[in-house]
């Protein structure tokens, strides 16, 4: 399996700038998309300078019109107690992310259901991809899950990933995201509606992946507390590593 990293892994927000500490993205268009707005630390700071990259950033924030403060640590850096008690000191929710992956020909082989296709989108089916997209975005709130959509429609044609919608019998079921590079294919946005779920629709949609990457390696992001990461572990997927992130809602 090809040499890739969790620093592998697409974002599609505005870089602003980059060093040899950090990577910084603000996307004025998208204020409310947290990983669009986020830093990315290369090297782990101290306490002391974090503290003043949060007011950095906060300013930066507050300015576009972004109502949220995004951190993410350098991959596979394990921080101490002090470290988790000052997040919960200053408000930030700690999360973990988990970086797997899996060859593109493994993948194929999973049983497929007969009844469920996976097909791209275009402007004929649009409405099918993004009222799920709505549904999933709903728990951040419906400003944020309005302006997603939004964002979706006005960026059909020059995102880098390929949306894509699942039908069981012609009934809108998931959605995912594929970015295809020259030595991999990266899955995102990865969803099947509640009621449709632990049918084997997932692992067909996963199956069409696989057919679509061949040779390549498939890599995706779970968050660590999320079931669904159980998910991909049955489906062969190898875990590799993780990285924290830290986030503040309504700042």
């Amino acid at each position: 399996m090809k040499h890739l990293t969790i620093s592998d892994i697409y974002l599609e927000g505005n870089m602003l700038s980059e060093d040899a500490r950090k990577t910084i993205y603000l996307t004025p268009t998208d204020a409310l998309q947290y990983s669009n707005n986020t830093w990315l630390y290369h090297q782990c700071p101290t306490q002391v300078q974090w503290l003043t990259d949060i007011e950095t950033q906060k300013e930066m924030h507050v300015t576009q019109g972004s109502d949220h403060l995004s951190f993410y640590f350098p991959e596979n850096e394990y921080l101490n107690e002090a470290w988790f008690d000052l997040f919960k000191e200053l408000g930030f929710k700690l999360g973990v992310l988990e970086f797997y992956l899996i060859e593109g020909q493994d993948l194929a082989q999973l049983n497929k259901r007969d009844d469920v296709t996976l097909i791209k989108v275009n402007r004929e089916n649009l409405q099918d991809y993004l009222d799920i997209y709505y549904q999933f975005s709903l728990p951040f709130g419906k400003k944020y899950a309005k302006q997603s959509v939004k964002n979706v429609k006005q960026n059909f044609n020059i995102n880098k990933a390929t949306p894509m919608v699942s039908y069981l019998n012609g009934q809108p079921v998931g959605i995912v995201d594929i970015i295809e590079n020259k030595n991999s294919v990266e899955i995102d946005g990865f969803g099947v509606l509640e009621d449709y779920q632990r049918n084997g629709i997932g692992q067909t949609m996963q199956a069409f992946v696989g057919e679509l990457a061949g040779e390549r390696p498939v890599m995706l992001v779970a968050d660590g507390e999320d079931t669904v990461k159980d998910m991909y572990l049955k489906q062969g997927y190898v875990y590799r590593s993780f990285r924290y992130q830290v986030l503040k809602e309504k700042i």
